[in-house]
């Protein structure tokens, strides 16, 4: 497979919840884009360590864990206007609203997770150069079952 940039991608939300935690069920959603992106975080997907030390052969042995949370930031230029951001600071300022996110790649790959909007930072006009920002964090849910991360074939 050849290489691609990020150029290209686009990040949607929705504020409802898919019927089923798979690619069938947020493909169903009404999602709404999220204007002006500038940069998206990493969608790092790690598992505890856990070790035990054995006393008698004085060796470690390192099993897989729980599934860490994973965190990411979704970065663009500040736009009160803009009905993607909108979801994301009403979700910001809810401690139970949940939001559903779709990120498209170039390729139309899409990959889709549910999360809280865990804090949203804005940046920016410290010169006349500069562009004001915000930076939503948003902190992924795990579903019962199934990846954290769907991703579409």
């Amino acid at each position: 497979m050849a290489t691609y940039s990020g150029s290209g991608t686009c990040v949607s939300v929705s504020a409802a919840a898919p019927a089923t935690h798979d690619e069938t069920g947020f493909a169903a959603l009404a999602w709404t884009n999220v204007g002006e992106l500038e940069s998206l975080g990493e969608l790092t997907v790690n598992h505890t360590s856990v070790s035990f030390s054995n006393l008698c052969t004085g060796r470690t042995t390192v099993n897989k864990g729980a599934e860490d949370q994973i965190e990411f930031d979704i970065t663009c230029a500040d736009d009160p206007a803009d009905a993607g951001q909108g979801i994301l600071r009403t979700a910001r300022g809810s401690l139970t609203s949940i939001v559903s996110v779709r990120i498209t790649d170039q390729t139309g790959i899409d990959k889709y997770c549910r999360g809280y909007v865990m804090s949203s930072r804005e940046a920016g006009g410290a010169g006349i150069n500069d562009t004001m920002l915000t930076t939503f964090r948003i902190g992924a849910v795990a579903p019962a079952s199934g990846t954290t991360v769907v991703r579409s074939t």
